[in-house]
């Protein structure tokens, strides 16, 4: 069943079903219709003795007597619809005093086999009330099962021509429902980053159809994320090419005598920090490559977020110092957050770091409770704000993006991956008064 194609499957179960309702109703038919004939026989027979007792009642019971009434059977039209029924009339001492049943079938009713037999025995009465006989008819049991045998054979031609028609129907179906699969796959297995994939399309409007518009979906992420990784490696290599270049050069001209004196020492200054530089480039490359796998895992607990935005502030306060710049802390979030402590301290540190590097003289940090009470922090510098016109405001969280006084480009990067793996979202904008503004929203509190 495993090795079976879905159209199979398909047509397998429905076989199944046909096959099960076949069986179910055949079963239950003829257990309810051999009841539903024995019960409509027994009401027949009744309904007929008490004919025959009132035709009786007035007459005398003997077997000429009877004759002569039963000359005319137009009384007993009734039960003949169904199947014919045999007759005994009993005196009130239960002496035979006429019967039209066989010798053989008459012994074979009076030993008692009742049950091949469906019998009803009504009383002959006089005026006054007194019991003069009885009627006692009988029909076989065969002709019952015999009727009920021909009412199963209706049945069967019916469901055998209903499951060709269902089989015809479901092939038909079949083909219908495996097609746009058949026509999914293919393409799946021509499908291929390198080369121009046009977008597949399908007629079918049911989950076929949507996971179609999934995989356009998804192909359309997979370009981007190829495009994303062919550029990232090429601003890797540039940005890691420059610190070499200028260890390189500075550690050749020490070497072949063409720094000498107090040059060497700035050499050597020059040398360690493009080595630091080239360090910070390539710790960031590795935290960052954490953070988009699924190896990194973030740890989260109930934390202060005042507590963390002051040890972010802390931490980039030399560098507000020395750049002679002020950082005011407004807005208090008392109920606790679910972060990841030393995450959310580094993408803070990263926007600080950022407002700090870019600010005239001050730098805002703000927090307080949205919508849908969502956490808010926003991070607002005076600098000169964001190039809309070059679409900075999107460009300013890709790896290795950097403006004119920017570092290495992949702090705003970090950040992105910090705050997206807290399920938040973050967005760049140009304040009113000139400056960028940086805008986290993560979860309820």
């Amino acid at each position: 069943m495993s090795n079976m194609k879905i159209g199979s499957k398909l047509l397998f179960t429905y076989f199944l079903l046909i096959i099960s309702i076949f069986i179910i109703t055949s079963l239950s038919f003829r257990f309810i219709s051999q009841r539903y004939l024995i019960h409509e026989t027994e009401q027949q027979l009744a309904k007929e003795a008490k004919v025959m007792s009132q035709l009786l009642g007035k007459s005398a019971l003997s077997s000429a007597a009877i004759e002569d009434k039963l000359s005319n059977r137009k009384a007993l039209a009734v039960t003949e619809r169904l199947l014919s029924s045999k007759m005994i009339i009993w005196s009130a001492r239960q002496k035979i005093i006429y019967t039209d049943l066989k010798n053989d079938a008459l012994e074979e009713f009076r030993q008692g086999t009742s049950r091949n037999f469906v019998s009803e025995t009504v009383t002959i009465q006089s005026k006054n009330g007194k019991t003069r006989g009885y009627v006692t008819l009988v029909a076989r049991l065969e002709q019952v099962q015999e009727l009920n045998r021909l009412m199963r054979r209706s049945q069967l031609f019916s469901l055998v021509l209903s499951a060709l028609i269902a089989v015809v129907l479901g092939l038909f179906f079949k083909r219908g429902i495996t097609k746009p699969i058949r026509t999914l796959s293919e393409y799946m297995k021509n499908y291929s980053l390198k080369g121009v994939n046009k977008e597949i399309h399908l007629a079918s409007k049911d989950e076929i159809g949507e996971l179609a518009e999934s995989f356009n979906a998804l192909s359309q992420r997979l370009k981007k994320y190829d495009e994303d990784q062919k550029v990232f490696f090429q601003n890797a290599s540039h940005e890691l090419k420059t610190p070499l270049m200028a260890i390189q050069g500075n550690a050749e001209g020490i070497l072949d005598g063409i720094v000498t004196g107090d040059d060497v020492n700035k050499s050597l200054n020059v040398i360690i920090a493009e080595s630091q530089r080239l360090k910070r480039i390539v710790e960031g490359i590795t935290y960052l490559a954490k953070l988009e796998s699924v190896e990194e895992s973030f740890v989260f607990k109930n934390e202060s977020l005042e507590v963390i935005i002051w040890e972010a502030v802390e931490s980039v306060a030399a560098l507000a110092e020395q750049r002679e710049i002020d950082i005011i802390v407004e807005g208090s979030i008392s109920k606790p957050v679910m972060v990841d402590r030393e995450k959310m301290k580094r993408a803070l540190i990263n926007l600080l770091g950022n407002a700090i590097r870019y600010a005239k003289s001050v730098v805002i940090v703000k927090s307080s409770i949205g919508q849908q009470q969502a956490v808010m922090i926003e991070v607002t510098d005076d600098g000169p704000g964001l190039a809309l016109a070059s679409g900075e405001e999107d460009k300013v969280f890709q790896r290795f993006y950097s403006g004119e006084e920017g570092g290495s480009g992949i702090g705003l990067a970090i950040t992105k991956a910090i705050i997206e793996g807290h399920g938040g979202t973050i967005k760049a904008l140009s304040s009113e008064q000139g400056g960028a503004v940086f805008q986290i929203r993560l979860g309820k509190v």
